[in-house]
């Protein structure tokens, strides 16, 4: 026989359940937010540093590192003597040998925009007719890869890269020490060779 302790106990079960059942019912599950562990998102991968950015080939060709390397240091250095001619042409002070520093506007700190503005005046300067026979004497010097297409298509995306620099200077000496310290060669044979290279594009190995 049962209780009626057992039966009000019984009910109170039920009802209580109905009525868990009608509320669920009325509940919108579909747009009901994840659960917590499901809100946590994977941090995004750090950008890639500006090292392993220079070091890269950005033409996509079969080149080693070393290759990409030299062509940069190449292309670097090269741009830099362009850039000192440039500014000493269109120095008034260098034109008439004026004593006074102050008359000699290379001697000036480059404004941020300078690069982008005086772009293809200094590329007239750069791309005489040594310019990748110059790059192509460093790289053999090194290594046996590429081809005067390869050295031409890696020396120009470097340069428009470089056009974006608000300070030029500055940037092609910290990417030139940055591609000498991913040399394997020793740093002090690569810049003798770079000076060999610059006076051959120069033309002063003619006297």
């Amino acid at each position: 026989m049962t209780s009626a302790s057992t039966m009000t106990s019984s009910q109170d079960i039920a009802q209580a359940t109905a009525v868990l059942e009608r509320d669920m019912e009325v509940w919108d599950l579909t747009d009901s937010p994840p659960p917590p562990a499901l809100l946590i998102q994977t941090p995004p991968s750090p950008p890639p540093s500006p090292q392993s950015l220079l070091l890269q080939d950005p033409t996509g060709s079969d080149l080693c590192q070393e290759t990409i390397i030299d062509i940069k240091l190449a292309t670097h250095h090269l741009l830099m003597l362009a850039l000192n001619d440039f500014l000493q042409d269109t120095c008034y002070g260098c034109q008439t040998a004026h004593p006074s520093q102050v008359q000699h506007s290379c001697l000036l700190e480059l404004g941020e925009d300078f690069f982008d503005t005086y772009y293809d005046d200094v590329m007239i300067r750069l791309k005489t007719d040594r310019f990748i026979p110059a790059i192509r004497l460093f790289v053999r010097s090194y290594t046996v890869a590429g081809t005067g297409t390869q050295f031409s298509r890696i020396a120009e995306h470097t340069m428009t890269e470089l056009r974006s620099s608000q300070h030029i200077v500055c940037t092609i000496n910290d990417n030139i020490g940055l591609l000498l310290e991913s040399s394997r060669y020793a740093q002090r044979v690569k810049p003798a060779m770079l000076r060999m290279i610059g006076n051959y594009w120069a033309g002063r190995h003619l006297f």
